[in-house]
């Protein structure tokens, strides 16, 4: 039993454990996505389970405050903590922090519909919400709400994509390749000997510049077999992600022409690192740092769109 708006409203164990399992998904799915953290959905799936029988806490009686917001951050700290496997403490910090603000934004939103809409059928006590309905309309209702953060999230998405799209094409030892990019305000990465501008791009787009013994190295990073051919141009460059600290492998190319939807982009004082992985489903190949934009030795108005 729950008393909410002067009523008693009973709480079944099982609608509860259900609806906090798809509650507590959405929440994993909305850090994810704040954080821009790739994850494994059995491990997410993992996260809302234990984040739906977390809720049975309701049933027990907790006299501290205290303690039950306690209890609260540690199960918030698991949920993030299995889902995500971040490898470092920074990392950690970053997801629990979005995870939290998620919690606190939805709490907003609950507390707001139990004072105004239909108060006796609705439950928000201590981070855990029930409704007093059928099973099956809560999952409905709760996975359209899911469709549309889905939608509006691609809609943003598409949206940034396309304002910061353009092409890039690398030259390199009289070869050049051109690849959709993307420029990445949240890239900073930089050389740190020569402090040149470092542009991530997908191995499989680049290897056309590269003989197939290059191409395995780069693939394989042993240092200690750097082909002869390559050892002049080769970086390499330290990275932090919310996964952990981790390094790419580079190379120093002649140059890079850039083109946006306006201006055409020349610079020869930038870094190529590679990812041996996709960066996107296709829509672009390479992130690129504003900086070589910025630093750009070279530059020309274009009078109508390259696009």
């Amino acid at each position: 039993m729950y008393l909410s708006g002067g009523g008693v409203l009973t709480v079944y164990a099982d609608v509860l454990v259900s609806l906090n399992i798809l509650i507590t998904y959405i929440f994993l799915v909305c850090t994810r996505v704040i954080c821009k953290m790739a994850t494994n959905r059995f491990l997410v799936a993992v996260g809302s389970f234990i984040g739906g029988f977390s809720a049975l806490i309701i049933f027990f009686d907790i006299k501290y405050p205290a303690l039950s917001l306690l209890i609260k951050l540690l199960t918030a700290a698991v949920i993030v903590g299995v889902s995500f496997l971040p490898r470092s403490i920074r990392g950690f910090i970053k997801l629990y922090s979005g995870f939290l603000t998620v919690s606190v934004i939805f709490g907003g939103v609950m507390y707001f519909l139990e004072i105004t809409i239909n108060p006796e059928k609705i439950m928000y006590y201590n981070g855990t919400v029930y409704f007093d309905m059928s099973l099956a309309y809560l999952v409905g209702s709760v996975l359209v709400i899911y469709g549309l953060f889905l939608l509006v999230q691609y809609l943003l998405d598409k949206k940034v994509s396309n304002e910061n799209l353009c092409e890039m094409k690398i030259f390199f030892r009289n070869t050049a390749v051109s690849l959709p990019s993307v420029i990445d305000t949240g890239n900073n990465l930089t050389d740190g000997l020569t402090g040149r501008p470092v542009a991530v791009a997908e191995l499989s787009a680049v290897a056309p510049l590269f003989d197939f013994k290059e191409l395995d190295f780069l693939k394989k990073g042993n240092y200690e077999s750097i082909p002869e051919a390559l050892k002049k141009y080769i970086r390499v460059v330290p990275c932090g992600a919310v996964t952990g600290e981790g390094i790419l492998l580079g190379f120093i190319p002649e140059k890079v022409e850039v083109k946006t939807k306006t201006r055409v982009y020349i610079n020869d004082y930038c870094v190529i690192a590679v990812l041996n992985k996709q960066l996107s489903e296709g829509e672009y190949r390479a992130l690129l740092n504003e900086k070589i934009l910025q630093n750009s030795r070279e530059e020309k108005r274009i009078e109508s769109n390259v696009f």
